[in-house]
Order: structure tokens, then C-alpha cells, then sequence
């Protein structure tokens, strides 16, 4: 496969996925500003651009932290090259760069996601109606797993699209784990009711509210929810789950001597397989995150200079 080729996969594969948790940062962070008292609504609302860095840059096109500046901005604003609208653009025009590469199913899953996007971003999206953008935008980016899923050859296309989906999925999740576990921890020291709706917020925006109860019940303990989300194999969006799958796909990958990136993701897996709630308690979960982030950003960089030429 031609570098460029494994680039434009890759990438596609982030930007989707990317695209999904941005929206349900956005859907849960508006609930959570509703139901929080006024001063700390802005905590609450400025959660997503915590999680994907873009403070500095929401506050050079907009006055305030507002629901619906929160909307423009990271859904439809053509100005800001990581809303939903562009990163969905992005992820088609990298799509139809490597159509050959892709099944009928996949390509138009993509292409219709692109078209109905300008159709959304024409009517406009208010307070009233986000949450039906929400709801739409994830279920796109299941469709498109999904037919990635039932319909690629299991090839190094498909590998290079999974790849970039875990990649993705593991350093998104790190980061919400971190900022929200923060936010939680500062909650629990005024109010715990307050303290309960952060955690809760944490699984529903990581998909793992179900996935909790059914393993620990309703009572929310702070680590329960850092094991589940690191630890845990059966956890989609746990790293453990993430890691377990770069490590397999880069095995399967041909890469000739291409091997660096396999040993930083082999070292990754091998700490979290191996590792438990009490190393993670004794070293701090915030400090375990920002390395965890740090190493997963070079296992990212690696991949593209060993398969893709950067």
C-alpha cells in the first residue's frame, strides 16, 4: 500500500471517530451546564474545549462561553478547522482520495454524512434542536464502522482504518478521564451530589454509563470508574481495550522494517495488561494520564514515520 494511501486512511478513520466524541463532549456538557448552578456553568460548558485544546482559539471568535457560541463553534463554524463540519469534510475528501481502497457501503456512508452535514449547517442548529445533531452525528459515525466492519477486505486498508479509530479512541478518552476526574475530585470537596453528576457526565460521555452499572452497580466510587476506563479488556473505549487493538493491528500490518511503532504499542499494552488499580492510586491518576497521553502521541507520530513517510 502507497504511504499516502495508509495516510488518508488513517486519518479519515481519527476524524470520524474524533467528530463522534466531540459531539457527545458537546450533548453532555449543555446538560451538565443546565443543571449546575450559575457560576459554574462556564466550567461545565468550556469542558469540550478543554478536551481538544481549542480555549485560545474559541476565544479569538467569540465574545463569551455561551451554549450556543459552544454549537457554532464546534459543530459548523468553517472557520474552525476541528469542528464537526470540517473534520467530517476532511474525512471525505481523504475518503474519495483512496475510493479504490473502499467498499460501496463505506464510501457512501461517508459521502451521504458530508451531504447531509451542509444540508444541517444551512438550516442551522439552535439550543432546541442540538440535540438531534448529537443524536445524527453519532449515529453516522456508526454506520460508517459499521459497514467498514461487514464489508472491507481485511487488508491493510482496513488495518490502517482501525488503527486510526483506536489511536483516536485511547487519547480522547485519557484526556476526558482526566479533565473530568478533576472535576469531580474539586466537586466532591463542596457537595457530593454535585460530585456524582461529574462522574456520571464522565460515562455517558465515554458511552460507559451501562457498561458501569453492570459491573459495579449504581454506587460511583472514583477509581471503579478509573479501572473500568483503563483497565477493563470488555470496555469499548477503555485503554486497555484501545492499546489491545493497535498492538494486534500493527502485527498485522506488513512493514517491512518498520518496526519501532510495534514495540512503543507492544511496551503501552504490556503496562496496562499488567497493571492494576493500586500502581494507578500510588502514582496518582492524573500523573498516570499525562503519561499515558505522552506515550500514545509517540506510539501516533511513530506509525506515520514508519508507514507513511512524515
Amino acid at each position: 500500500m502507497l504511504s499516502r494511501a495508509a495516510s488518508s486512511l488513517f486519518w479519515m478513520a481519527r476524524y470520524l471517530e474524533r467528530a463522534e466524541t466531540q459531539a457527545r463532549l458537546l450533548d453532555v456538557s449543555l446538560t451538565m451546564a443546565l443543571i449546575d448552578v450559575p457560576e459554574d456553568r462556564e466550567e461545565q460548558l468550556s469542558v469540550p474545549l478543554l478536551v481538544t485544546g481549542t480555549r485560545e482559539a474559541f476565544d479569538q471568535l467569540y465574545p463569551e462561553i455561551s451554549p450556543q457560541n459552544l454549537i457554532d463553534f464546534l459543530l459548523l463554524d468553517h472557520r474552525h478547522p476541528a469542528s464537526v463540519y470540517n473534520m467530517i469534510r476532511t474525512a471525505r475528501d481523504n475518503a474519495l482520495q483512496v475510493r479504490g481502497n473502499l467498499s460501496t457501503d463505506v464510501w457512501e456512508s461517508i459521502n451521504l454524512s458530508w451531504l447531509e452535514l451542509k444540508e444541517l449547517r444551512k438550516r442551522g442548529v439552535t439550543e432546541s434542536n442540538a440535540s438531534r445533531v448529537f443524536d445524527w452525528t453519532r449515529e453516522r459515525s456508526h454506520v460508517f464502522r459499521g459497514a467498514a466492519y461487514g464489508t472491507l477486505l481485511r487488508n491493510d486498508a482496513f488495518h490502517f482504518l482501525r488503527l486510526g479509530t483506536f489511536i483516536e479512541r485511547a487519547d480522547t478518552t485519557a484526556r476526558v478521564l482526566d479533565i473530568r476526574h478533576r472535576m469531580a475530585l474539586h466537586s466532591l470537596e463542596g457537595h457530593s451530589t454535585q460530585s456524582f453528576f461529574e462522574w456520571t457526565a464522565l460515562l455517558h460521555s465515554l458511552a460507559a454509563f451501562e457498561a458501569y452499572q453492570n459491573t459495579y452497580g449504581h454506587n460511583i466510587e472514583p477509581m471503579n470508574v478509573a479501572e473500568l476506563l483503563i483497565l477493563m479488556p470488555d470496555v469499548p473505549r477503555s485503554l486497555h481495550a484501545c492499546l489491545q487493538e493497535v498492538a494486534s493491528l500493527l502485527e498485522q500490518i506488513e512493514s517491512g522494517t518498520a518496526r519501532r511503532a510495534r514495540r512503543l504499542a507492544t511496551s503501552l499494552y504490556a503496562n496496562i495488561r499488567y497493571g492494576d488499580r493500586e500502581y494507578i492510586e500510588e502514582r496518582g491518576l492524573h500523573e498516570y494520564l499525562v503519561d499515558f497521553l505522552g506515550r500514545i502521541q509517540r506510539i501516533a507520530g511513530q506509525i506515520q514515520k514508519d508507514y507513511m513517510g512524515w
